[in-house]
């Protein structure tokens, strides 16, 4: 089976090949599996599990080999039996953690951009950091620097276990989740999975205001499954890209009774984040909003949606909860 790798900064995916209908955003540096081709376009399957077509102009051929390194982001991505090192100086692969980062040609902020990722996009690390600056190679074959800040490596992360084989991963480098840090949720829980759902949320926020876009998963425009997924795969937790529980994946069903925050709340069709005091941040296409947004499920609250609260249907939690 072939596989190929995202080259360009964002590429939908679609159903199929024919209608267009959008179903999912695939970004910069990740993985897939190609199933076969039609025309110029792809069915393929991302390294999440996720299936769809995908413009053949977005996809660069890479070796089976190369699979794990550029999924080395998360558990679900498939090794073959080697390991990949690719040639020359010290390369590592690295997931960009902050809403936008700039490639830009030289290592100081004047420099000519060479081109925009998002959050979330892998990229190869070349060399060491030097005076705060990281060379990094695009998955598209761009070489060009960015600040070290913007960066996220598995040797800086502290492993958080979940439950059963499930990890998530905390930054102590990135300024995002530095703050995050600073914030432990209120109920008695322990402090590192206190810190992991925080670190979850402060991602999730940092979405506030983007646009809503059906499939996005960008800061360029987000729908609310895809502010689910890009806050848990920060973490290095990839849950289901829809708006569903799904068998296979580390979400589970919990009485909403029992709900903590960064839990997910589903609706008909829609899911959320939820912040603990009956409030959610969640992306909406509701035109009062069409964005990014916060609302409550009490109905005294002044952001208070009572179509949603009405039909909360399920909540599901990557966490362990003892009480249930």
């Amino acid at each position: 089976m072939d596989v190929g790798v995202v080259c360009v900064p964002a590429a939908f995916l679609y159903e199929n090949s024919e209608t267009m209908c959008i179903s999912d955003e695939v970004l910069s540096g990740w993985p897939v599996e190609v199933l076969r081709r039609y025309g110029n376009f792809f069915e393929i399957v991302t390294h999440y599990g996720y299936r769809g077509w995908i413009a053949g102009s977005a996809l660069r051929k890479i070796l089976p080999e190369e699979y794990a390194w550029w999924g080395f982001w998360g558990s679900r991505a498939k090794a073959s039996g080697n390991c990949y090192v690719p040639d020359g100086e010290h390369l590592e692969p690295a997931i960009l953690c902050k809403g936008v980062t700039d490639i830009l040609k030289e290592p100081k902020v004047q420099a000519c951009i060479l081109c925009t990722l998002f959050l979330g996009s892998t990229v190869t690390a070349v060399g060491n950091p030097q005076e705060g600056w990281q060379k990094v190679k695009t998955a598209g074959g761009i070489c060009g620097f960015v600040p070290s800040c913007s960066l996220l490596r598995l040797g800086d992360l502290e492993q958080v276990k979940i439950s059963g084989e499930a990890f998530g991963y905390l930054s102590f480098h990135s300024p995002l989740c530095q703050r995050a840090l600073q914030k432990l949720a209120t109920e008695p829980m322990p402090q590192m999975e206190s810190q992991l759902r925080s670190a979850i949320l402060t991602y999730a926020i940092s979405f506030l205001g983007t646009q809503y876009r059906w499939g996005g998963k960008s800061h360029a425009g987000i729908d609310c499954s895809g502010l689910a997924f890009m806050s848990y795969y920060m973490c290095g937790i990839q849950i289901y890209r829809d708006a569903a529980i799904v068998g296979g994946f580390p979400v589970r069903e919990i009485p909403c009774s029992k709900i903590k925050p960064a839990d997910l709340l589903y609706f008909p069709g829609h899911m959320a984040l939820y912040l603990g005091d009956g409030r959610y941040i969640h992306a909406t296409g509701n035109p009062a909003s069409f964005g990014c947004t916060i609302n409550s499920l009490h109905d005294k609250a002044p952001d208070y949606r009572k179509d949603l609260a009405e039909n909360l249907s399920a909540a599901g939690s990557v966490f362990p909860s003892p009480c249930l």
